[in-house]
């Protein structure tokens, strides 16, 4: 057997960088001389997240490592200390109690000198659950510091991220400038706009002009994008968002939203009389009487219905799919849109402005998808509890007849085993004749209880898992596509140009036995 890995973590937050004590090579030379001076043996494999925060655990090198302590690999995970794994004060203490136990993986934390193995699986008492206690502590601490430095920033009129709003740039000084390219661009959707041109005409000449959306711009400058398809696709969305924004003409606004929780990457928006606003803070990119105009039609176009009683969105605004959510285009990979329409249907919104995009104006009707999806659900559930109903009328002893001959032969085995241990005791039998028998019948249980694993292994493919016949029976017992149903068994829903479909499974078990992918399902048009 394959022996189990020494995991070394090490974390290096942004704010960590300022300390040559938590650097990477300092984390890892004191990693080094604990394996050196232990008495650890085994594969050393080092897991590393730079420039992530600890107070969560959705960091690549950690779900990474948790993945292989699933898999019941790792054997060891050494630390620095408690906060390099993690500094929220429960999480880290389940995973140090709880989880690390349940397989057991021994945790060693160096400069704390902790070690699970010592503890039996506890965290080790007070002393440790104070320490944990205050990183947690030190990072909403430092979390509440560095917002309000920021702000103090903005409020002074100071750049406090690299990026800045399309269409100007930092120059040496930090200061806002406008940058040439992206500024023409704000120009025209204003112009645009003003001369009574709609968001679809501007989306429209944007993409033929091949201009890079804000997103795209900006992985541009900095180096990180990693695909140029549909980079010059623009959303409605985020050309209304540059219509409205005030920075165009000179005024600075800052602090529009929040984090929701330290170390979240989720952010909340703040109401609009807490932002920070400056003005004649940057040159202007388009003049006062363009802005205002553009802002003039937008209030007018907002509002509702001034030319009919009731709009469309209005009349059906009772139009709605348990598929909504779940369907997305194969081709681009973006969420469909469902209309409220007579007609509902699910469109590719994405690139409704590529007109030579593969996806470009792709549709299904959701009344055709659903029966589409209900159909293949009831059928799979089908299958799967007749499967379930002739495996269960197999007799034992032809289901299991091979996983019955590897346990006789392993009780015999062991019986062996112990009738030699007796035979030593009592003299019978010579210490080294007793080894090299011993080691035989080892060598042979050790075989058979790999056949023993294997036929087991077997056994459990070949038959439905519990969670699948009940899914399978909910199923049927349901007698319309439901929402529970569809948010029980499906992850998403894949549709592709051409009229073809694939279901993304939440219940594995539903994709025994599935023909190749429904075609010719519906007309894409």
């Amino acid at each position: 057997m394959d022996k189990q890995i020494l995991a070394k973590y090490i974390r290096l937050s942004l704010d960590d960088t300022q300390s040559d004590s938590m650097s990477i090579e300092h984390q890892r030379l004191i990693l080094d001389k604990y394996i050196l001076d232990s008495e650890l043996d085994g594969p050393v494999q080092e897991f590393v997240d730079n420039g992530f925060t600890g107070t969560n655990f959705e960091r690549p090198g950690v779900q990474e490592l948790l993945e292989l302590v699933r898999e019941g690999k790792i054997g060891a995970i050494l630390v620095k200390d408690f906060s390099r794994f993690g500094r929220d004060a429960i999480e880290t203490g389940y995973f140090i109690e709880r989880v690390f136990p349940l397989y057991r993986v021994r945790f060693i934390s160096a400069s704390d000198h902790f070690d699970s193995f010592d503890y039996n699986g506890d965290t080790g008492g007070m002393e440790v659950a104070f320490k944990l206690l205050m990183s947690e502590y030190y990072s909403k601490d430092l979390s509440k510091k560095i917002s309000s430095a920021k702000r103090e920033k903005a409020r002074r009129g100071e750049a406090v991220t690299k990026n800045c709003a399309f269409g100007y740039m930092l120059d040496e000084n930090r200061k806002m400038a406008i940058d040439p390219d992206a500024a023409e661009t704000v120009r025209v959707i204003f112009d645009m706009y003003a001369g009574r041109k709609s968001i679809a005409d501007i989306e429209k000449r944007l993409y033929d002009e091949r201009r890079p959306t804000p997103a795209a711009w900006k992985k541009h400058r900095w180096k990180t994008a990693k695909t140029e398809e549909f980079r010059c696709v623009w959303q409605k969305s985020v050309i209304l968002s540059i219509l409205y924004d005030e920075q165009y003409i000179c005024t600075y606004i800052a602090g529009k939203t929040r984090t929701t929780g330290v170390g979240s990457a989720n952010r909340a928006a703040n109401a609009k009389e807490d932002w920070i606003r400056i003005p004649n803070h940057h040159p202007a990119i388009i003049s006062q009487e363009l802005f205002d105009v553009v802002q003039e039609k937008l209030r007018v176009r907002g509002e509702p219905h001034r030319k009919r009683g009731l709009g469309t969105a209005q009349r059906y605004a009772a139009v709605t799919s348990p598929l909504k959510g779940k369907v997305v285009c194969g081709h681009c990979g973006h969420t469909m849109r469902l209309s409220c329409t007579k007609n509902a249907a699910f469109h590719c919104w994405f690139t409704r402005s590529a007109a030579d995009a593969g996806c470009h104006k792709l549709r299904v009707l959701g009344g055709e998808l659903e029966a589409i999806v209900s159909e293949v659900i009831f059928r799979q559930a089908a299958v799967i509890l007749n499967r379930n109903d002739e495996l269960s009328r197999v007799p034992a002893s032809r289901s299991s007849k091979g996983e019955a001959v590897c346990d006789l032969w392993l009780n015999e085995l062991q019986n062996r085993k112990q009738q030699l241990y007796e035979n030593l005791v009592l003299g019978t039998t010579t210490p080294e004749e007793y080894k090299a028998q011993k080691a035989a019948i080892d060598i042979e249980i050790g075989h058979q209880q790999q056949v023993h694993d294997a036929i087991c292994v077997q056994n459990e493919k070949s038959a439905p898992s519990a969670a699948t016949v009940k899914a399978a029976r909910a199923a049927l017992d349901t007698e319309m596509l439901s929402q529970e149903l569809v948010d029980m068994l499906i992850e998403k829903i894949l549709i592709f140009p051409g009229g073809r479909v694939e279901i993304v499974w939440k219940v594995s078990g539903f994709a025994y036995g599935m023909p190749d992918p429904v075609q010719n399902s519906f007309v894409a048009t």
